[in-house]
């Protein structure tokens, strides 16, 4: 009899703590959504990206940069004065430490190639 009252009272504190424990695990989930919520909204491009990467999304990654590129026209100031070497290093130089992170590489003569990955 008092073993069976031990065992219950073993079995009820840890019940209890197993729900508390569950109850703090279900609160940590909610504030990781709600700091992947606030990076994604975020404009800075390199913090976007490195969560990204961090998740395993490189491929929504790379096509945020991408887009980035694509839609930045600051890079391009003078753009109608440019070769297509000439923007593609531009981009290079804008964007170097993003692309590397993609895998990105490139060529150093850029003799009409675009960016590869790797």
């Amino acid at each position: 009899m008092l073993l069976s009252i031990i065992y219950w009272g073993i079995f009820l504190v840890a019940a209890f703590f197993v729900i508390v424990l569950l109850y703090k695990l279900w609160l940590m989930c909610n504030d990781v959504s709600s700091i992947k919520q606030q990076l994604v909204k975020n404009n800075d491009i390199e913090t976007t990206i490195e969560f990204l990467l961090r998740i395993g999304e490189k491929e929504r990654a790379k096509d945020l940069l991408l887009n980035r590129i694509l839609t930045n026209e600051s890079i391009f100031h003078r753009e109608a004065e440019m070769t297509q070497d000439e923007k593609i290093e531009q981009v290079f130089r804008v964007y170097e430490e993003e692309l590397k992170k993609l895998g990105y590489d490139v060529p150093m003569d850029a003799q009409g190639k675009t960016p590869t990955t790797n």
